[in-house]
């Protein structure tokens, strides 16, 4: 057959020209037999499709460990509130299983930073000293309720500046991937001294210690580090 806008012979099942790409118009007073059209050969060779073997997912260890975390969870509840209705110790248990979680989930199985671990890291265990000072706090007499702040939380972000700087000084061939997360947790050290200034920390000794390392890391990212923190500035906010 024929293309009717370029004349050139088409032989193929083809319904547009492969020259001008128009569509073909059968001539219907040709009287093609059709055996000659089922021996024309296809424009284009069909590909059958395979089918692939969809695989079933199994269950991630994180919603497994959330399963059985629950679960414990509500047991403790139901024993708290049936045999020591007047110490709410679950509270505390719902925070180790919280820990649990982020320690699973956002570290263990997490291809994060090191600094973004170690923050949810210390979210976490301050979040399980929290749950430890609200339950005891009733139980005993004369108990101080604010170590949490004066102590607990300056120690959680010494420990982490530390864990920073320690691992930025043994990674330094690849500081362009740690030198960011490392000024960021050494900032968070200031928190103390700002909630010392908002009346929330009693006894700032801990909290000084803690501005004072913060400060060391700072100067030491800024002072080491200052042509890899502006490159990496450069590309975060595309400069």
């Amino acid at each position: 057959m024929r293309c009717n806008y370029c004349n050139i012979e088409i032989g193929c099942k083809s319904k547009i020209c492969p020259l001008c790409h128009e569509k073909i118009r059968l001539d219907t007073s040709v009287d093609l037999p059709l055996e000659k059209h089922e021996e024309l050969p296809a424009a284009y060779p069909s590909k059958k499709r395979e089918k692939v073997p969809v695989k079933k997912k199994l269950l991630s260890p994180g919603s497994i460990y959330l399963s059985i975390a629950l679960t414990v969870f509500m047991i403790c509840v139901a024993i708290n509130l049936r045999l020591t209705p007047t110490i709410y110790w679950f509270a505390f248990v719902g925070a180790v299983l919280v820990y649990g979680l982020i320690l699973t989930k956002h570290t263990i199985l997490s291809n994060n930073s090191i600094g973004i671990k170690i923050f949810w890291q210390a979210v976490a265990i301050f979040a399980i000293l929290i749950a430890l000072n609200y339950l005891v706090k009733d139980q005993i007499s004369h108990y101080i309720h604010n170590w949490v702040w004066d102590l607990g939380l300056p120690v959680i972000l010494l420990v982490s500046t530390l864990v920073v700087g320690i691992y930025t000084a043994i990674a330094f061939h690849k500081w362009h991937s740690v030198i960011i997360d490392a000024l960021a947790v050494s900032a968070l050290g200031f928190i103390p001294v700002i909630l010392f200034g908002c009346g929330v920390v009693v006894n700032p000794v801990m909290s000084i210690i803690c501005a004072c390392l913060s400060s060391v890391g700072i100067i030491f990212c800024g002072i080491l580090g200052r042509k890899t923190l502006i490159s990496e500035f450069k590309k975060k906010f595309h400069v």
